[in-house]
């Protein structure tokens, strides 16, 4: 049986050499250098994050009142932002980034792995989508509704598979237009989908829309990867409309309908970029 006095030495220099390692990573942490980094990183897709973060006492960074950027204007902002290297899987040889953030009463937190088993593990609730200026910026929209998003991706093989689970709660949105093309305004709708990915491809699994006279599916490839803002688009929304929702937005299926798939049926092919989505 060990000793107390052997059991509290061996405690007392695992906490030392984790005090030490704590404080190392903060004195000598560059933040102005990461800061650079992430900046010229984010400029390759004509994006841009400011201000600048500060170090943490934990080894990481943090952002107060962030906002993510392209030449359009605003796209994302947040109350906090925190990125940080959680130590605990360090422990079993796992190096996991955390990220935490906060936008009024919602939150996200999000995990990856840079080796094992664990790819991503995501975990979001109340995120108001008015909050969000990446539709009014790139959509022309005004939005509402609640965002609730988890789901997991495991690592086998160098391939990334998993899926993540999304649902809005009373969304609403008017003035949308993609290029030359309007979308029907509508509010108090019913959404959930799937973002599923195998062996690193991700792919929408009929996102479903549903309301009073109105019934939408949006599918098809996403983008992926650090260049995800500037890859193509290959999405189809499929609008079903009644009869008396048509007739009180005429101009807008006027205007679509090239998109007849059959009668009251639209299948609209979304092209163009995250950052530039276009109806072709």
């Amino acid at each position: 049986m060990i000793p107390r006095q052997r059991l509290l030495r061996v405690g007392g220099l695992l906490a030392a050499g984790i005090a030490l390692f704590l404080a190392c990573t903060y004195l000598f942490l560059p933040t102005q250098r990461v800061n650079e980094l992430i900046g010229r990183l984010l400029a390759d897709q004509g994006l841009a994050l400011t201000p600048g973060a500060h170090k943490t006492l934990l080894p990481g960074l943090a952002w107060r009142q962030p906002v993510l950027s392209s030449d359009q204007g605003a796209l994302a902002r947040f109350d906090r932002l925190a990125v940080r290297l959680r130590l605990l899987p360090l422990a079993t040889g796992h190096a996991v980034v955390g990220v935490t953030a906060a936008l009024g009463a919602g939150h996200l937190d999000l995990g990856y792995g840079i080796n094992g088993p664990d790819a991503l593990e995501l975990a979001a609730d109340g995120i108001q989508l008015s909050d969000i200026p990446f539709f009014k910026t790139v959509l022309g929209a005004t939005a509402g509704g609640s965002l609730w998003s988890e789901g997991r991706l495991t690592r086998k093989s160098g391939r990334v598979s998993g899926d993540l689970k999304l649902e809005v709660k009373q969304l609403a949105f008017t003035g949308v237009k993609l290029g030359a093309f309007p979308l029907p305004d509508a509010a108090n709708l019913r959404c959930q989908g799937m973002v599923r990915v195998t062996n690193g491809r991700a792919r929408l699994e009929s996102f479903t829309l549903q309301g009073d006279g109105l019934y939408m599916r949006l599918s098809g490839e996403l983008p992926g990867g650090a260049n995800a803002a500037t890859l193509p688009l290959n999405l189809t929304l499929e609008i079903m409309p009644k009869p008396e929702f048509m007739d009180k937005q005429k101009l807008v299926f006027l205007l679509l309908a090239k998109f007849t798939a059959s009668p009251g049926v639209y299948k609209v092919p979304i092209r163009g970029t995250l950052l530039k989505p276009v109806i072709m």
